[in-house]
């Protein structure tokens, strides 16, 4: 089959899916066009334009060439089978031998259209191919079973684990033992899966005899994996290598962040790497904000806390705080406050650890604490560059607080971040800070504290669940989360006491006999009109103390 005919193949099977309704025709045309120009194999094209599953497109190459699925792939392939033939050709082009008689070699095949590779293998074995379809990666795990048992034969004692076991200065077999196919296929397919399943971390945890793979939905963990003890040194060695780490460094934490494109997008990823009893553990917290709408309404504000936003937001100059713990969703609230005061006629900069949304039309700029440029030094720098709003990622210290306090005093309009627990608890956090509270009572506009709370599944209403499980849930009873929040503006009453030196408790008291609702109100009715539960809200905030 030359190119021209192979095209032709490609053509008829696509035709074929149209007809099958499995794709549109616009898809099928784009398929094609990626098939032709990018050189990458028809079924990885098929599957990382994201049109169709692996084991689906399988599924619909056995039916188009009316070839048996095989029910199962052996565990292990007969060695004169592979004779004269490399694993690494065989890894590459996905395609393996499974049974040979006198006559007939049955091989498994991802792409029956590379013809190159079938005609090879025809002339190798010197017999008639019969194709079976099987996922690439299925192909490939068998390949590596066969490679695994042939590292076991000939290590030390049979050990497999010990051959991995690595030393702090064998830097060369560290990176290459992170190239080999089976670690760099299973880094990329869990962040894959990570981001498939709109994951918001990833969390690699080595066990005493395995490693445990985490993914974090909806602020709740759950296992969705596991790997071979075996397998640690060369994932976080692969990890290192994409996130610029240094890879002989394993007795101390480590942070970076890389890139790595995910279904034709660019996803950023943080990386932390800290070391454990039992090997060094991984969490990968997903920057993916591709689907995430930077709207008040649909984070969950009603329309009476849109206004009271609105209002803090619309000031000429001082500060707007978001407080709540890590994954409260406090920077995508300031960004969606941003979205709606991006205007071309304001200047708005970010100063950030790391930039977790790319926004057109503003300036942003990430902090590198190796070069000295931290919040406060990023800050003072980009005050000479006359913005009129200024986000600023986190107040971490006396000295960033004291320039943003600074920025607001000469006319900027200054959001940012802290972790308290309360909105009231974020003033007397920045007096603690050094802060005088005369200067708090002149430039903070407003508090908002929140927090994140799972919603009830729609589909099947958060009842208890029997198989088979809630499709959209996948039987938990939610599916998505809504903010739960409380709001307190700075009143003449308020700044004053600041400045008397009230503490967290009392300046609450006031506030709420202005308007602040407190969070486990808010949080409570919530519950009651059925958009989440108690046990939630129970879970997420402590009632008795308000946050």
């Amino acid at each position: 089959m030359n190119a021209a005919a192979q095209t032709q193949g490609i053509e008829a099977f696509l035709a074929f899916l149209e007809g099958e309704k499995v794709l549109t025709a616009h898809a099928a045309q784009r398929a094609l066009g990626a098939s032709r120009t990018s050189g990458h194999p028809f079924d990885t094209v098929m599957t990382e334009l994201g049109l169709i599953g692996e084991q689906e497109l399988a599924n619909s190459l056995s039916r188009y060439l009316n070839a048996p699925t095989p029910v199962e792939i052996p565990e292990q392939v007969s060695p004169e089978m592979l004779a004269g033939v490399p694993l690494a050709y065989l890894r590459e082009n996905a395609i393996l031998p499974l049974q040979m008689d006198a006559e007939r070699l049955v091989v498994a095949v991802a792409d029956p259209f590379s013809s190159a590779t079938i005609d090879a293998l025809a002339f190798h074995y010197e017999r008639t191919l019969a194709l079976r379809i099987l996922p690439r990666r299925m192909i490939a795990e068998c390949i590596d079973r066969i490679e695994h048992s042939a590292l076991a034969a000939v290590s030390n004692g049979g050990n497999s684990g010990e051959t991995l076991d690595f030393g702090p200065d064998d830097l060369e077999r560290l990176k290459d033992f992170a190239r080999e196919a089976p670690i760099v296929r299973f880094v990329a397919e869990t962040i894959h899966k990570a981001v498939d399943a709109r994951a918001t971390d990833i969390h690699i945890e080595p066990l005493e005899d395995h490693v445990r793979i985490r993914f974090r939905h909806d602020g709740m963990l759950s296992t969705v994996d596991t790997a071979s003890i075996a397998m640690l040194s060369g994932i976080s060695t692969r990890i290192k290598i994409l996130s610029r780490l240094n890879i002989a460094e394993r007795r101390l934490p480590q942070d970076g962040r890389m890139r790595i494109a995910v279904r034709g997008r660019d996803v950023d990823l943080r990386v932390s790497v800290i070391p454990s009893i039992h090997g060094e553990a991984i969490v990968l917290r997903i920057l993916d904000r591709a689907g995430v709408e930077l709207r008040l309404e649909k984070l969950g504000f009603d329309g009476a806390a849109q206004a009271k936003i609105r209002s803090m937001s619309q000031s000429a100059n001082g500060i707007v705080l978001i407080t709540g713990p890590t994954g409260s969703g406090k920077t995508t609230t300031l960004y969606s406050i941003l979205a709606e005061r991006s205007r071309p006629d304001v200047k708005i900069f970010t100063v950030e650890d790391p930039v977790e949304y790319r926004m057109a039309g503003i300036t942003q700029l990430q902090v590198n604490p190796a070069i000295d440029l931290d919040f406060a030094a990023a800050l003072r720098s980009i005050l000479r560059q006359d913005p009129d709003i200024i986000l600023l990622g986190e107040i971490r210290d006396r000295e960033t607080a004291q320039v943003a306090v600074q920025a607001a005093l000469t006319g900027h309009l200054v959001f940012s971040t802290l972790h308290t627990n309360s909105a009231a608890g974020a003033l007397t956090r920045l007096r603690d800070m050094g802060i005088d509270g005369y200067l708090l009572g002149a430039t903070i506009r407003g508090v908002i504290a929140q927090r994140l709370l799972r919603r009830i599944c729609p589909t099947c209403g958060g009842a208890d669940q029997t198989v088979p499980a809630c499709r959209t849930c996948n039987g938990s009873g939610y599916s998505g989360r809504t903010v739960t929040y409380e709001m307190l503006q700075v009143s003449p009453r308020i700044a004053e006491l600041i400045d008397q030196g009230a503490g967290e408790m009392e300046i609450g008291k006031i506030a709420a006999e202005d308007d602040l609702v407190p969070m486990s109100v808010h949080a409570t009715a919530l519950a009651r009109s059925q958009v989440t539960t108690m046990d939630e809200v129970r879970r997420v905030i402590d009632l008795a103390g308000g946050g």
